[in-house]
């Protein structure tokens, strides 16, 4: 048994172009969806992406990191789980206690050995197969680099 594509005429919240879309729920539910949802045509869609792109650019650079290279669809999804990435390494700084100052000290030296690694990475695709990383992915290698700290 197929699935019925209905066909919608929408249009574009930003400059009111019409154009088609083809979704696969029931009518009904496309109904609600081409009514509710905002719907941008591709050069809205590509104008407000590099828009975003630039804003997350720039707060990057302003700590460190370089530009990806990629191409733009890449480089655009990857600046995307950059900024989630650096969110969880900061949650996870902020999270940690210490019981003296030498370990928060350690702790300070291990963070910022880790965000060099991570600002050499200037591939978009290297970003893209690391978007699964987890706060317990990044404490291990910052304990690691710890360790390595404590052993000189």
């Amino acid at each position: 048994m197929t699935e019925d594509i209905y066909t919608y005429a929408v249009k574009c919240r930003t400059c009111r172009t019409k154009f088609k879309v083809q979704l696969f729920e029931s009518h009904e539910k496309n109904l609600f969806l081409v009514d509710k949802k905002d719907w941008y045509c591709e050069k809205c869609k590509k104008e407000y992406f590099g828009r975003q792109t630039a804003k997350l650019v720039k707060a990057h650079q302003a700590i460190g990191f370089s530009e990806l290279e990629g191409t733009r669809k890449m480089v655009s999804w990857a600046e995307k789980i950059r900024e989630e990435l650096i969110n969880k390494v900061d949650y996870l700084k902020k999270s940690l206690q210490f019981e003296n100052e030498d370990e928060r000290e350690l702790s300070g030296k291990a963070f910022d050995l880790f965000f060099k690694e991570w600002q050499e990475k200037t591939e978009a695709k290297w970003w893209i197969d690391h978007r699964k990383m987890t706060v317990r992915d990044i404490s291990k290698r910052v304990a690691a680099i710890s360790e390595s700290i404590k052993g000189k």
